[in-house]
């Protein structure tokens, strides 16, 4: 029976693999097969991340490694941005969709790998129609009437408290 030794992960495997973690989104599978390693190993590291962060001794390293990653993402995004200008006057639907996704997929890479969000949400605000605003404004009053007879009738009972303190 042979014995499988154990492999030694340098700090700079680490903090590529942390900077893959985080350009892949956060997905430990897709990780472990862009770098090359098994899936447990990439798994122990994230959990281990997202308990404490990474390591302060990789911070650099991940600084640079990160840089460098952008670096080659921009170059492809950029290079397939072109083959997609190129194509565009003769080719097939197939083809410049395949290529516009590897565009987006190295942009949401690339933003991700920068702290960006990648993900937009956009509210939408609708104003009342003018029924609605009818029946709020005279909710609005009628509790303004409530008050201020609450507040009359508070004024009385005090004035007739102060006139009797005052006898």
């Amino acid at each position: 029976m042979m014995h499988k030794s154990r492999t030694e992960w340098s700090d700079e495997d680490r903090a590529a693999v942390y900077v893959a973690w985080i350009s892949n989104d956060k997905n430990i599978r897709a990780t472990a097969r862009q770098c090359g390693m098994n899936h447990t190993t990439v798994a122990y590291w994230v959990k281990q991340w997202e308990k404490d962060g990474p390591p302060e001794n990789l911070d650099d390293k991940i600084r640079a490694n990160a840089y460098e990653f952008v670096h080659h993402a921009s170059s492809v995004r950029e290079k397939a941005m072109r083959k997609l200008e190129e194509l565009i006057p003769e080719a097939e639907v197939k083809q410049l969709s395949a290529i516009a996704t590897v565009v987006g997929i190295m942009d949401d890479k690339i933003r991700l790998a920068q702290g960006l969000a990648t993900k937009r949400t956009e509210t939408v605000h609708t104003l009342p129609t003018r029924e609605e605003m009818k029946e709020l404004m005279s909710g609005f009053a009628d509790s303004l009437v409530v008050a201020a007879e609450d507040r009359a009738s508070e004024v009385v009972v005090i004035e007739a408290s102060s006139v009797e303190v005052n006898d």
